[in-house]
């Protein structure tokens, strides 16, 4: 049989971003999908008259569109970003615990204002916090635009403050600014949107997301995440790209330390010295590849690497609008405590969780039916309470159970009575994610970002990480941060880094 120029196992977004950058490229590429429909863990579901949008929370940062790795430049590389209507997210959002709620305005001037009034005393600190971030941006834009030619000596020279505090974690850094305790909890409120604590974070990671979605507020998709995945999926095929649905890989073919190609469940083969898989390292070396053919060093570093949050969402349907409902924000941040390890603590059991609460008809009103509203009720679960905790007889008890607990959280925080105008629900826990892609643990976030395994390591590590000659990985779980704007990223990377490799060999 033909060799194919790569094979694309996947057709997840990042898995879709690879296969149509590559084929832009001149490459002849087949996208092998085990499900019958591409995109993953980006789907839409409906249930009676709504539409349940399962990437709903992930937010697409508006950066300079010419910045390289930057997501709307991962669009633009595809041919795609002026085929997305985006909507830009408002200018407030809420903070709501037991005992405070603040809210809180983008912008940076009026973010430092916000929270001097909440905190006398903390602007001058909250101001350095965001010099030293926009200083960290600019070095990591550099650092994304040069990896392999880097030129140390100009990073310390230019950028002194951000080699300063690199290896440090978020909390060290804003006590050696003296940032008082207080304006430190506001200002770590996004650290779910991570799943990791302000003490595990690294700063470089946490302060350049600040900045961006601060300054820049960010951007969804108008209408649903799903449109992304459709048209990559369509542009695809118009273009000549070929997905074969159904078509679960069960095996990596490897010859030498080098890949060759795949074996499908069917029984089918097919050939490539080129292979991107879009899925987690635990399953490319603990699935498709035999225990003698792992890399010794491919299994040290999977082993180095935590498992991050399992996601567990609730969407509702409301017969009434956002504005009857008296829903005036985006984002409704719902803590059980503003100490976020206190918060990941109470998060490695079935209770005493925190809440991201997201309504999309405050951007868009028509998000859902005139005269109804689509809330999400997020939250992750930091350890195996699922597989400890909930089995087959008790599960659907069980969920609803935490189901109803999130609602009952949503009004007791809010104020704002839902229960009696729920007219669907759908609730998508980590077994759910397991069942839909094979997410490791349902763990849909990724590897967590814990001490030195951060963004800026293992961003000076890619080059190493190719344990076997023309395998590459991609998705969320690749390495770079995490979940879905990283899986993006991920995907133009896994690319142009074969393209990089073979360079030559294929072009006509």
């Amino acid at each position: 049989m033909k060799k194919i120029d790569v094979i694309v196992v996947g057709a997840g977004t990042s898995g879709l971003i690879s296969a149509l950058s590559l084929l832009n490229s001149g490459y002849r590429v087949l996208l092998l999908e085990a499900n019958e429909n591409v995109g993953g863990l980006s789907k839409v579901v409906k249930k009676g008259r709504f539409e349940f949008d399962y990437s709903l929370n992930n937010i697409y940062v508006n950066n300079n569109i010419n910045d390289a790795y930057k997501l709307s430049n991962v669009f633009k590389e595809c041919g795609i970003l002026e085929k997305i209507d985006f909507t830009s997210l408002p200018d407030s959002f809420k903070v709501i615990t037991k005992y405070k709620n603040f809210t809180l305005h983008n912008g940076i001037d009026n973010f430092i204002n916000d929270v001097e009034k909440y905190v006398p005393g903390s602007s001058e600190s909250v101001r350095i916090f965001f010099d030293l971030a926009l200083e960290c941006k600019e070095a990591m834009d550099y650092v994304y635009n040069n990896l392999d030619k880097i030129d140390y000596d100009y990073v310390k020279k230019e950028y002194n403050n951000f080699v300063r505090v690199a290896n440090y974690s978020n909390s060290q850094v804003l006590d050696i600014i003296e940032m008082p305790i207080e304006a430190q909890e506001i200002l770590n409120v996004f650290w779910m949107y991570f799943g990791s604590t302000e003490t595990e974070i690294s700063f470089v990671e946490y302060a350049m997301f600040i900045y961006n979605f601060i300054e820049n507020r960010g951007q969804i998709p108008t209408h649903n995440g799903y449109d992304i995945t459709l048209t990559l999926a369509n542009d695809f095929l118009e273009r000549g790209g070929e997905i074969k649905l159904n078509s679960r890989v069960v095996k990596l073919i490897i010859d030498d330390d080098k890949v060759n190609g795949v074996k499908l469940e069917n029984g089918e083969t097919y050939y490539s010295d080129n292979i991107i898989i879009n899925s987690s390292l635990d399953n490319v070396y603990g699935k498709l590849m035999n225990p003698d053919e792992v890399p010794r060093d491919a299994l040290k570093n999977l082993n180095q690497r935590k498992v991050g949050g399992r996601p567990f969402v609730v969407h509702l349907g409301l017969n009434r609008s956002a504005k009857e409902l008296g829903i005036k924000y985006y984002n409704y941040f719902l803590y059980s405590s503003l100490d976020s390890d206190v918060s990941y603590a109470h998060m490695k059991e079935l209770s005493s969780f925190s809440v991201i609460a997201t309504c999309k008809n405050v951007v868009n009103e028509g998000a859902s039916p005139l005269g109804t509203s689509v809330l999400t009720l997020s939250t992750l679960f930091f350890d195996d309470c699922f597989a400890f905790d909930i089995d087959h007889d008790n599960y659907n008890d069980e969920i609803n159970k935490l189901a109803s607990e999130m609602i009952d959280k949503f009004e007791k925080y809010t104020g704002i009575r839902i229960r009696g105008y729920i007219e669907e629900i759908d609730i998508v826990s980590p077994i759910d994610i397991i069942s839909m892609n094979d997410c490791l643990y349902g763990a849909s976030y990724g590897y967590r970002l814990v001490g030195h395994d951060n963004l800026l390591p293992r961003l000076l590590n890619r080059n190493n990480e190719n344990y076997i000659d023309g395998l590459y990985v991609c998705n969320g779980f690749e390495g770079d941060i995490f979940g879905y704007n990283s899986s993006c990223i991920s995907g133009l990377m896994a690319a142009n880094d074969m393209k990089k490799d073979s360079a030559g060999d294929y072009y006509d």
